[in-house]
């Protein structure tokens, strides 16, 4: 299974460049200038999808430490799914409304993202949904950095996104800050949030549906966070747009071409892993299929395995999508995809 997990941002690297007062400025204008500076930008809402609008639905789950941090939390991810939907609607066609259960689960000391998402994966297949959505608690209070705000199963259902501590980076604003009126402070830091967790929830679900990051410095799928990120890459859009497809028309006609998946970045020779090719034709059959479960097996063994299902350009989505879910109940830990 391959986990994508979104980077952190350095809250207090905003703070940082001393403020220099323009000629004939106060240095409550300058700080205001300063300020406006580090509004985020709207996310694209430019129309590309010219057909009907579908829907799809989430399962969001609280646990116990999230629902205590976070007492609106129906309410306040309903506003950031708003938010999304007035990306995801115009642009990939889709619009999505969320199911909210509390989870009687608390991660042990210690736990990783990746523990949070096997259990989540556990409690809820999520096979009546679009994807499962877990929130977590948040990181320390006591760091400005946020080292791991979400993790999503590539091509899966299943996502988790970190709750949001600001308590830095209000802190950092009132000591850049100190002349500007406090609610113009909290104006600026609530537009910082609501940008910020909406891009990470935006972000994870591209992974489920089968994004990879993207190099493209300040695209949403990039894999570290940007304040000034505002959309998809295109090549990411169509990824996007061929699961969508196979999940929500599984019985319609498989798109004849699709574009291809551009395989990761070489790693350097000493961290380079075993990987197990799996390759699927132009119809979408298994090529070798007499040997599938063998090498399924191979993959699920060794979770330094790396599964990569290697597809042609005439490859239907779906078979792509079906494969990956079948290594993925067979317990096959790495996945990863490529084309010829």
């Amino acid at each position: 299974m391959k986990y994508l997990v979104a980077a952190a941002l350095l809250v207090a690297s905003c703070m940082t460049p001393p403020i220099r007062f323009g000629a004939g400025k106060s240095a409550r204008e300058a700080q205001h200038d300063r300020l406006s500076e580090l509004l985020p930008p709207q996310l694209d809402m430019e129309k590309r999808w010219t057909g009907e609008i579908r829907t799809a639905k989430l399962r969001v789950w609280a646990d116990d430490d999230y629902r205590a941090q976070n007492i609106n939390w129906r309410q306040t991810f309903g506003e950031e799914l708003e938010y999304a939907n007035a990306v995801v609607e115009p642009v990939l066609g889709v619009h999505l409304f969320a199911e909210y259960r509390d989870w009687d689960y608390r991660a042990p000391p210690g736990a990783t993202l990746e523990d949070v998402l096997g259990a989540l994966a556990q409690h809820d297949p999520g096979d009546d949904v679009l994807s499962v959505v877990a929130l977590t608690s948040s990181l320390s209070l006591v760091t400005a950095t946020f080292e791991q705000l979400g993790l999503a199963q590539l091509a899966g259902r299943h996502a988790v996104l970190r709750g949001y501590a600001d308590l830095e980076e209000r802190t950092a604003f009132e000591r850049a800050f100190p002349d500007l009126p406090a609610d113009e402070r909290a104006s600026a830091l609530e537009a910082r949030r609501h940008h910020k967790t909406t891009v990470l929830l935006l972000h994870e679900l591209g992974h489920t549906l089968g994004a990879d990051h993207d190099p493209a410095s300040g695209t949403i799928m990039n894999a570290m966070y940007s304040d000034q990120a505002t959309a998809f890459g295109d090549h990411t859009r169509e990824v996007m747009l061929a699961t969508l497809d196979a999940r929500l028309n599984p019985h319609a006609v498989p798109i004849a071409a699709r574009p291809p998946v551009l395989p990761p970045p070489a790693m350097p020779q000493e961290e380079q892993h075993r990987t197990v090719t799996i390759r699927l034709d132009s119809d979408g059959k298994v090529v070798d299929a007499a040997t599938l479960d063998e090498r399924l097996h191979e993959a699920a063994q060794d979770p330094d395995i790396e599964l990569v299902v290697e597809s042609g350009k005439q490859t239907p989505y779906s078979a792509v999508v079906k494969l990956i879910d079948r290594a993925r109940a067979a317990g096959v830990h790495k996945i990863g995809m490529t084309t010829r």
